[in-house]
């Protein structure tokens, strides 16, 4: 069993479920907790990074009393890394707090938003030998919500509109 996992936190909601499952996990088999989030570095002195370090580190702390509350020992820090380099620093602040495992949220991209992310699930699987839990989107209604865990996304509006429009026209007309 695990001593030490590792929490690669995002600032998405996937971060949040991610935190929710390992919080979980550690409690049941009294695993410790290293949080790291990796903040995007600018390409350049004209490019700057979306997310300033003081979120960045809020983040980490705010993941930290999350732990602590209900009872997880915990410690963490956040890196400013060129995106390319996610996968590897992951991989290696695994192995400087000798974690047993990494785990990731997962944002349960479809279509093309898919085929244009970074995927860097794939690479931190391919830059580490520990093993790798995947936090998934919560269930709503059967089916995993990629939109957070109110249930409401724009993909499940506009499915129950086109439901909603399917039975008006079938009253309609028969």
């Amino acid at each position: 069993m695990p001593d030490r996992l590792m929490l690669a936190l995002d600032e998405f909601e996937s971060g949040q479920w991610a935190l929710d499952f390992t919080a979980g996990i550690a409690r049941q088999l009294g695993a410790d907790v290293w949080v790291l989030h990796l903040r995007q570095a600018g390409h350049s002195a004209r490019v700057v990074s979306i997310e300033s370090p003081t979120d960045a580190r809020d983040l980490v702390i705010d993941a930290l009393a999350a732990l602590s509350a209900v009872g997880v020992k915990a410690g963490g820090r956040a890196l400013t890394v060129p995106r390319e380099h996610f996968a590897r620093a992951i991989s290696r602040e695994a192995a400087a707090q000798e974690c047993d495992c990494v785990v990731l949220g997962s944002r349960r991209l479809r279509g093309l938003s898919r085929l244009a992310s970074r995927r860097v699930r794939d690479q931190v699987a391919r830059a580490t030998g520990l093993p790798l839990l995947v936090a998934p989107a919560p269930l709503v209604n059967g089916v995993h919500s990629p939109g957070g865990l109110q249930g409401d996304t724009v993909g499940t509006r506009k499915r129950r509109s086109q439901r909603r429009s399917r039975r008006g026209r079938r009253s309609v007309h028969g």
